[in-house]
């Protein structure tokens, strides 16, 4: 009897440990207008309602289920986390307002009033977009994630607003999507430091290493400046996997990006300009997001005046065509969803997202299921397909 008792606890607990879910932590980070403890506990609340509705709208989807929380290997934390950086803009904040009161006595009451709102409203998004205050923001969202990583999560992050410009210069500058040895390869450098490096391989890097490691550096213009001095050049290549393991974040760690009430298109324009050397940063970017099972959705409500939608979306072979980008797998996938209206006025539509938390959860599991589908859902793909021959062969005959 005490053998069976025993044959069946170690089974027992055998199956809890294969049984054992991945955590996955839901990161929300703030937007503009967050500096003083009243805002800050708007954003507390709304994300403590809010968080475990999205939870429940992903789990009981069959579609979401299975591809973002990969049939059950993945279960959110039931608690939200958070970063906020609304108290570090506030000095600089106090700063623009004691100049703009300066016009009070003798300004118009409504230029004063408009005047001193959309410089509230833009302040922080232009604060947070400067290279000295975005870095060590990064750098502490980093450092967040890796505190994650060391228990076993898995992180998701949930930008608001001017908080879609962390998350996305997060996943720019943080994730080790440079093969550095390859980005050297069409470069006007010595012959015998290529071969140094094919002979001497480190993993991929991130751009954040990449710069700060003595190989190279960015100018203000954007330019990417190789280190001519050989030497210098070969010491910093024998460190960069230390550089690597300090700045850059882990393969497979940070799984998603949720952004909503977004304006990036407005703030991040030059993304699409090729004239700068950074630009290719992006495409190498998209190619290991695509390559690595990552989602970024985009969730505007469709009235939110400061929610931008990203541009038409585009399959994976639209992104090869026009971007001359070959992906060695298609797994991940990029889709903005600004489609749902919030139900409120437009004045508040943009700050009514947890108070119309199962609207917008649904907008979001809405939006996930969408985008996946039209990269990889067979139907999907075949109806698109023929909506768009049956759109030619129309062109064609009013040609």
């Amino acid at each position: 009897m005490k053998k069976i008792l025993f044959t069946l606890t170690i089974m027992f607990t055998l199956q809890n440990i294969c049984f054992a879910s991945i955590p996955v932590d839901f990161i929300y980070i703030n937007g503009s207008n967050n500096n003083n403890e009243k805002m800050h506990q708007w954003f507390l609340n709304g994300i403590k309602k809010f968080h475990p509705v999205l939870k429940t709208q992903i789990e009981q989807n069959e579609y979401t289920y299975k591809h973002m929380l990969n049939n059950g290997e993945y279960e959110i934390e039931p608690e939200p986390s958070n970063y906020f950086w609304g108290y570090k803009s506030q000095t600089d904040l106090m700063f623009m307002r004691e100049k703009a009161n300066l016009l009070r006595s003798i300004s118009p009451w409504v230029a004063f009033f408009v005047r001193n709102t959309i410089a509230d409203i833009m302040h922080d998004a232009i604060w947070v977009q400067k290279t000295h205050n975005m870095i060590p923001i990064l750098q502490e969202l980093d450092a967040q994630i890796k505190a994650d990583l060391k228990q076993g999560k898995k992180v998701v992050l949930l930008g608001y607003s001017a908080g879609t410009f962390i998350t996305m210069e997060y996943i720019y500058s943080k994730a080790p999507y440079i093969n550095i040895s390859n980005w050297f390869e069409n470069k006007n450098i010595d012959a015998d430091l290529k071969k140094f490096m094919k002979e001497n391989p480190k993993k991929n890097t991130c751009l954040m290493a990449f710069i700060g490691s003595n190989i190279t550096t960015a100018d203000p213009l954007g330019h990417i400046k190789i280190n001519n001095n050989k030497t210098e050049f070969i010491n910093a290549y024998k460190e960069m996997d230390d550089f690597t393991d300090k700045y850059c974040v882990p393969e497979n760690s940070v799984i998603g990006i949720i952004n909503y009430a977004s304006p990036i298109p407005l703030f991040y324009s030059d993304m699409a300009d090729k004239n700068l050397d950074t630009a290719q940063f992006y495409r190498l970017m998209y190619k290991y997001l695509i390559e690595h099972d990552f989602f970024i959705l985009t969730a505007n409500y469709a009235d939110d005046p400061l929610g931008f939608p990203n541009g038409a979306n585009r399959t994976n072979d639209d992104v090869k065509s026009f971007a001359n980008l070959e992906f060695d797998s298609e797994e991940g996938f990029i889709y903005d969803y600004s489609k749902k209206t919030s139900g409120r006025t437009f004045a508040r539509a943009h700050t009514s997202y947890w108070n119309t938390k199962k609207r917008f959860a649904k907008a979001i599991v809405k939006g996930y299921t969408e985008g996946h589908k039209y990269q990889y859902d067979p139907d999907t793909v075949t109806k698109r397909y023929k909506k768009l021959q049956k759109l030619q062969s129309k062109n064609n005959k009013n040609k």
